[in-house]
């Protein structure tokens, strides 16, 4: 299968401080890879590589940034302020020169799949912190990616929200099937969204353990109360024990 993301060599530090070392990481096209991981590992960082926000030391990143968009995890340094909740969500549209047909009809669509869930005329400041990131996803999904990173972006929602972005986050896969490469601390949120659970040790990171979960789409909420949730995530504790020790 085709490569959607094919990261080689990778080698990236901080002064004396190695984050990765002869890194590889390969996803295939229209896969949910999660990263799981202990704090400080490198998670965000290998974000901001694959990204183009920040630069690696050495090594090659394979990847189509022009049908690419980046959930971010601070979200209130993604949206403007001075532009409204529905301009905000159209911007990516509007540089990429859409016509305002096409904007329109997109628009539609995106609020179709999140439903009417804000006051379009209103802006960010308005809303609530989980409002916002929803905001952000929309504006992300708006341009029908083929890659989507994301990084923490469930951090800030409340119990019921996150479930509910899931929700619509598999909606949006199963119509449009991109790649979807995301990190994440919470382990619930790993298993319950990513085929592929990439568990990494702590920095310099050169080799991880990848967990294979093959539960079908879409995930239910009952998915999180069954069994096989739970050995998938005995397994990815165990990997992520041994990969850690407490100081």
């Amino acid at each position: 299968m085709k490569q959607a993301i094919s990261i080689n060599g990778l080698y990236k530090s901080y002064g004396n401080k190695k984050i990765f070392s002869n890194f590889n990481l390969k996803i295939p096209q229209e896969k949910i890879v999660a990263i799981f991981g202990p704090n400080g590992c490198g998670k965000s960082t290998l974000m901001s590589i694959v990204a183009g926000i920040i630069k690696s030391n050495n090594g090659s990143i394979d990847i189509d940034y022009e049908r690419m968009s980046y959930v971010f995890q601070n979200y209130s340094e993604s949206l403007f302020p001075w532009r409204s909740n529905y301009e905000n969500v159209i911007f990516p549209l509007e540089i990429k020169k859409f016509s305002k047909e096409s904007i329109n009809g997109r628009f539609i669509e995106i609020q179709e799949l999140f439903g009417a869930m804000f006051d379009w005329n209103e802006y960010p400041y308005n809303l609530s912190g989980g409002q916002r990131q929803i905001l952000a996803f929309m504006r992300a999904l708006i341009t029908k990616p083929k890659v989507l990173l994301i990084d923490e972006a469930f951090s800030s929602l409340d119990f019921e929200n996150n479930l509910l972005l899931r929700e619509k986050l598999q909606q949006y896969y199963l119509f449009e099937r991109p790649t979807i490469l995301m990190v994440t601390h919470n382990i619930e949120e790993a298993i319950h969204l990513a085929g592929d659970i990439a568990v990494f040790p702590k920095s310099p990171v050169a080799s991880f353990k990848l967990i294979e979960n093959s539960e079908i789409y879409p995930r239910t909420n009952e998915f999180l109360a069954s069994n096989k949730f739970q050995d998938i995530k005995n397994t990815v504790l165990s990997s992520f024990s041994k990969f850690i020790t407490y100081e």
